[in-house]
């Protein structure tokens, strides 16, 4: 090599660290402009090319836009859950007061060899319980031919509230499938579609289901399951805030609590972050409705994969759970 090649090859050298030291400023520079930006607020609108404009002003390897970008939106996903398609999407911070949950959504749930659902496993071993939850729709079911499955757990439906009125109905097979699933051994507990609107009406719907289930053998959650109906129908909840949506909640799991029971709270991923306060409701146990891959960063006691399961003893589809408790 010769003294005009040796200079060139450490110049070449000199401008690849320097090109290395500009992206690093450029994603430090980066981060410090999205802190400053009030990401904070529920929901607001913002993305890397309104932050970053559409170049990126200095002389460098094309790639090294790319380069930044990606690193953004991995930051974006440690820090905010992004709901929609990025860059048109909404940003909800990830709360710092609720604990996460460690699961690789992706790799972490499977149906095991020789098994018929889907469980939770690391290195190879199954670490949670199979579960269902049933309502009336379900019809008859025959609970021995369930339980000889091999799931574990049955959340049955006690009761839901109206969407006009608002009047508290009880599920009209509640009574059979909370004796017929106990018989079979199954570990049992009980979930009220909630229609409630304000914190009493949260603590009414807790009552009903404390006063269904008195004398039995519950050893699972008393769960509240909050959700937006569509928007064409009449529900009364789809009209309150999220703070009144969370009293309702924050009613019911108190007055469970506070009778010796464990609470649940059931709802999905945008229920959860859109139309929740996580931060009044973290310390209860969460179970999370998503038929896709989750992107849900909280702690997570169960998990309902999927609404079109078949199983023996049941003559309708059933939800499919994974039990993590």
């Amino acid at each position: 090599m010769n003294e005009d090649q040796a200079r060139i090859r450490k110049l070449r050298v000199q401008v690849l660290r320097l090109r290395i030291i500009v992206a690093v400023v450029a994603v430090v520079f980066i981060l410090l402009i999205v802190h400053n930006y009030n990401l904070r607020h529920r929901g607001k609108y913002m993305n890397f090319s309104e932050i970053l404009g559409e170049t990126i002003y200095f002389d460098a390897d094309p790639n090294v836009k790319v380069a930044v970008e990606e690193n953004y939106l991995k930051y974006l996903n440690k820090a905010y859950v992004l709901i929609g398609t990025y860059p048109d999407c909404e940003y909800y911070k990830i709360s710092a007061n609720v604990t996460r949950n460690d699961f690789n959504w992706a790799e972490d749930f499977y149906v095991g060899p020789g098994r018929l659902y889907y469980n939770y496993y690391k290195d190879g071993e199954p670490q949670a319980k199979v579960g269902i939850d049933v309502s009336e729709f379900q019809k008859q079911i025959d609970w021995e031919k369930v339980a000889n499955t091999g799931i574990k757990v049955a959340i049955i439906r006690i009761g839901y509230r109206g969407y006009g009125k608002g009047k508290i109905m009880p599920d009209n097979l509640a009574e059979q499938n909370l004796k017929g699933a106990i018989d079979a051994g199954m570990e049992t507990g009980v979930y009220f579609f909630s229609g409630a609107i304000n914190k009493e009406e949260g603590i009414e719907e807790a009552k009903y289901c404390l006063k269904k289930i008195k004398g039995l053998d519950i050893k699972q959650p008393i769960v509240i399951d909050t959700e937006m109906i569509a928007e064409d129908s009449e529900a009364r909840t789809n009209n309150i805030s999220v703070e009144e949506r969370t009293d309702a909640v924050v009613g019911f799991c108190e007055t469970i609590e506070a009778a010796g029971y464990t609470p649940m709270i059931y709802a999905s991923r945008d229920q959860f972050i859109k139309y929740l306060d996580v931060d009044r409701i973290g310390q209860w146990e969460f179970w999370l409705a998503a038929y896709d891959t989750p992107v849900f960063p909280y702690h997570t006691e169960g998990y309902q994969y999927s609404p079109y399961g078949f199983v023996d003893g049941i003559p309708e589809q059933v939800d499919l759970d994974v039990w993590m408790r």
